[in-house]
């Protein structure tokens, strides 16, 4: 939808679409939970979502600057990241 949107509205509808997928998904932080040290569960938790939307953060910054570029180039990029990663991890990636 981001590549074929022309006006704002059905962007900012794309993007709270891709935000549901982030809200409440408890098989990522019981996992979480589950790996942490018994007395650090809630200190392991907050590093790690404190991490991760640093890493968010600091994206959003990079992604408008593709942005400039052009609006079909951020969303490209991001699945260029995808692939790699998804690649990466299908090469070296383990269970746990």
């Amino acid at each position: 939808m981001p590549l074929v949107s022309r006006s704002f509205w059905p962007l900012v509808l794309a993007f709270a679409v891709r935000a549901l997928r982030e809200f409440g998904e408890p098989s990522r932080k019981a996992l979480i939970m589950d790996l942490a040290p018994g007395d650090k569960k809630a200190t392991t938790l907050g590093l790690y979502c404190l991490v991760r939307d640093t890493i968010v953060s600091v994206a959003a910054f990079g992604g408008a600057f593709l942005w400039l570029i052009s609006p079909s180039t951020i969303f490209l990029a991001a699945s260029a990241f995808g692939l790699i990663g998804t690649l990466w991890f299908a090469c070296r990636g383990r269970d746990l």
